[in-house]
């Protein structure tokens, strides 16, 4: 078993806190441990509307400096998943669901970090803007049926690990609801 000698925070920012514990490790050796604390939480929505195709993102990424096509994606900002799932399908697609059903929650590179990410499937779905979120670096949005969407992933054109997480059991869900 893990156990904690010291911790300390070496570094913070608005959304997260970077840890530097000295541990004894499972087989009791003296170990350091490094591990990010997310201050929030976040929520991937897969918008499926009424003939079975989604919405996929292209957004610019600071880490990576490529642009990805991705799930709609973002923090909870202290919402409840299906609140915070309307809100990001809103700011990045331009689409109001009025039926937001969550499908599920994992845990995000559990080794080295505390993030975790909820997964909701959004139905009945209404175009009400063509902006996108432009200050997150949203420059598309894209509609395929979810089978063009497994294809992309298989073809390494979706790599975002959470994007697929959430896709594959959008479509596990509705898979098994049928």
């Amino acid at each position: 078993m893990w156990q904690t000698k010291s911790s300390k925070i070496v570094y913070e920012n608005p959304w997260m806190r970077v840890f530097e514990d000295q541990v004894i490790m499972p087989n009791g050796s003296d170990g350091m441990y490094g591990y990010v604390e997310s201050k929030s939480d976040s929520v991937y929505v897969v918008p499926i509307d009424d003939e079975g195709y989604t919405y996929i993102v292209e957004q610019q990424r600071y880490t990576t400096k490529q642009l990805s096509w991705e799930c709609v994606a973002g923090r909870n900002e202290g919402d409840d998943p299906e609140t915070a799932a309307k809100r990001e399908l809103l700011e990045e697609t331009g689409i109001r669901a009025k039926t937001v059903i969550p499908i599920g929650r994992v845990r995000v590179a559990n080794g080295i970090s505390t993030f975790t990410s909820s997964f909701c499937i959004a139905k009945d779905l209404t175009k009400v803007s063509n902006k996108l979120d432009e200050k997150d670096g949203i420059t598309a949005a894209k509609r395929l049926h979810l089978s063009e969407v497994e294809d992309k992933i298989m073809s390494g054109e979706i790599t975002c690990s959470q994007s697929i997480a959430a896709f594959f059991m959008a479509m596990k869900y509705l898979e098994r609801a049928e």
